[in-house]
């Protein structure tokens, strides 16, 4: 018979909006949505984002004959100019096969967090490390690869993305060595306009957080920010010179 934990956790599980990571598969189309789902059974509880740029004033700015991918100029017409990198995104994950090997839930017990674990180290691969039966010679040349393109759902918000960083601790284990808990460390680069010409899919997600952000930030502006632009433009305004200024001086 299962054994039953906690009916109140196992309820609110139900009801709990859970982040995903999924991949699109290339056979998705302008019309056709095809893409595998990793669920995260535990939602981080933390989540870093950052961005990181260099700027430079014009006068010592010098164009990058080759510049990473990954980096893209900015104000290339006015004084200065911002050599800003993607955002990134940092993130823990936890699956524990625990309770659900207890409550004969798991479909396949023997396989722990297993499964969770090889979507992980796949998408880490890239697409044509994936492929079965290709095999390299010893004198072909590394070719780089193009990682999966990944959209990173939280909630309401949808990040386009590609994995960077894949570190994968595991902690517990069945007697037969098969982990059963784990913790993946994964940072994840979003896939900006400039990044995401290959799917359709990519380019309208981030298009939708873009709007996503103009739209909350404007909900953000207090109503009474006319008043605080007056304010600031009295405040910063040259002071006009009064006209008896110029007669006292003749």
């Amino acid at each position: 018979m299962p054994i039953n934990l906690d009916p109140e956790l196992i309820a609110f599980a139900h009801q709990l909006e859970r982040g995903k990571l999924v991949r699109v598969s290339n056979e998705s189309d302008t019309t056709t949505f095809v893409a595998d789902v990793l669920e995260f059974q535990y939602n981080p509880e933390s989540l870093t984002r950052s961005r990181t740029g260099r700027w430079e004033p014009r006068k010592a700015r010098k164009r990058p004959v080759d510049p990473p991918q990954e980096v893209r100029g900015r104000s290339g017409e006015g004084s200065s100019a911002l050599q800003a990198e993607s955002e990134t995104i940092s993130l823990k994950v936890t699956f524990d096969a625990t309770e659900a090997i207890l409550q004969a839930r798991s479909p396949v017990p023997d396989q722990g967090i297993l499964p969770q674990l090889a979507f992980l180290e796949l998408i880490s691969l890239g697409k044509e490390d994936e492929k079965q039966g290709k095999k390299k010679t010893k004198t072909e040349p590394a070719q780089p690869v193009r990682p999966d393109e990944l959209l990173l759902v939280l909630g309401k918000r949808i990040f386009p993305v590609v994995m960077t960083s894949l570190s994968i601790t595991e902690q517990k284990f069945n007697p037969a060595l098969v982990p059963i808990r784990a913790e993946a460390d994964i940072k994840l680069n979003v896939l900006e306009p400039v990044e995401s010409a290959y799917n359709q899919w990519i380019g309208n997600a981030f298009e939708e957080l873009l709007n996503q952000r103009v739209a909350a930030a404007e909900q953000a502006l207090s109503v009474a920010r006319v008043d605080s632009i007056t304010a600031i433009a009295n405040a910063l305004r040259p002071e006009q010179a009064s006209p008896d200024a110029g007669a006292e001086t003749a």
